[in-house]
């Protein structure tokens, strides 16, 4: 039941202005009784019986209300002023009320009647809508607990295949095709490579150490292994590689820093802090320094520890080394390095050692020493008198450091 239609059902009739006769306001009596009967019907009928009965009641009205009329009528005309008309309707009763005053009273017990019968028709109508919502539940639910179960359903009964086989089927289907993209799909690739970490070794070297090369598909990759590229490389300390989607390789890299050269039979051999070989030379380099000579070597190998007869003799030679490079780290001067300018570092059977060093103006200068106790010192007064340019001037020459002050000779005096 919409707006309009209960619009249409507690719309009331207004007050006639004129004089009408009693028949008059019978019909509209009966017009309004009439409304709620026809209006609201129920499924079950029980408004047709109100309506009859509402009908019956309003024909009873009807007549009370003519043989009132009548009444009334006669009697105006015998008392001529009895009881009090109205001159909207013009309307009297016996009492000397005005029949339009009655009119409204059952207007609003009709109304009223009509309000009622219209919340009991929603609630009504309420109740059969939770009902069949109530009724689609449990439908539902009878129908949920009738089905068989997952593995057991069949959706297609003329289908070859069962459920259970289908989507393993699909599932594989699946599978391959991630295979096949990823075996085949340019983005696993190897396209470009972004190198970090290297110094000594050039991007090429480095590329070349890992195994990989343009064009190989990223599950090379699962054969990597550290270890070996390490071992195989004494100046990869660690190596990292990891994929740079799409189509690119990460590589970090972790250098052993070459500090020295060992003179070894005919040749030489690079090494770092740790005595660790780096890399052969089997003739002489002008980058090959600072090179230690006065050692007995029993045993190289690439990639392994330096083996020395009298370990106590390398120890020292690492020692000056060092004090070689924190002196180096000392140096205002960007242009000349203490440590590069090193080019010999050698032992004597009795203990002493010798420096070759070449100056900034070019000349070589011999350094004579015999203490390392001291060998931080000597090496920061040093790298400071090169700085302040005290050997400027000076020709190749010998400074003996093995005294209280330290002596300079030119070679040929």
């Amino acid at each position: 039941m919409n707006d309009d239609e209960l619009d249409k059902i507690f719309e009331l009739d207004e007050e006639t202005e004129s004089d009408d006769t009693a028949s008059d306001v019978v019909s509209d009596d009966k017009d309004t009784s009439g409304v709620s009967a026809d209006d609201f019907i129920s499924d079950d009928g029980s408004a047709d019986n109100n309506s009859s009965t509402e009908d019956k009641k309003s024909e009873d009205e009807e007549s009370g209300n003519e043989e009132k009329t009548d009444s009334n009528t006669d009697n105006r005309k015998k008392d001529g002023s009895k009881g009090h008309s109205d001159k909207k309707t013009g309307k009297v009763n016996k009492n000397g009320r005005s029949s339009s005053g009655e009119s409204k009273k059952d207007r609003a017990a009709e109304t009223e009647k009509a309000m009622e019968l219209a919340e009991k028709y929603i609630d009504e109508l309420r109740e059969k809508r939770k009902a069949a919502r109530l009724a689609r539940r449990e439908a539902k639910s009878r129908k949920k607990e009738g089905l068989p179960p997952l593995n057991q359903r069949s959706y297609l009964d003329d289908f070859p295949l069962s459920f259970r086989t289908t989507v393993l089927s699909l599932l594989a289907i699946l599978f391959l095709t991630i295979i096949f993209l990823v075996a085949f799909h340019p983005m696993f690739r190897i396209s470009r490579f972004n190198i970090e970490g290297n110094y000594a070794l050039t991007d090429e070297e480095v590329i070349e150490a890992s195994g990989l090369d343009y064009h190989d598909h990223f599950l090379k990759l699962l054969s990597f292994s550290p270890s070996s590229i390490e071992a195989d490389n004494p100046y990869i300390r660690s190596i990292t590689i990891s994929p740079d989607f799409p189509s690119g390789i990460n590589i970090d890299v972790v250098e052993r820093r070459k500090i020295a050269y060992i003179k070894y039979g005919d040749g030489y051999f690079a090494i770092d802090s740790e005595g660790t070989v780096l890399e052969f030379s089997s003739s002489p380099s002008p980058d090959a320094h600072p090179l230690l000579c006065g050692l007995d070597i029993d045993h190289v190998v690439l990639g392994g520890r330096v083996d020395v007869s009298e370990n106590s003799r390398y120890q020292k030679l690492v020692i000056i080394l060092g004090a070689i490079l924190d002196a180096d780290q000392l140096t205002n001067d960007s242009e000349y390095s203490f440590f590069e300018s090193v080019q010999e570092i050698r032992m004597m059977p009795n203990g002493t050692f010798f420096l070759t060093i070449t100056l900034p103006n070019g000349s070589s200068l011999q350094v004579k020493l015999n203490d390392i106790e001291s060998i931080s010192d000597d090496m920061n007064w040093l790298v400071f008198s090169i700085e302040d340019g005290v050997f400027n001037d000076f020709p190749d020459g010998a400074l003996d450091m093995t005294g209280e002050r330290p002596i300079y000779n030119e070679y040929g005096y």
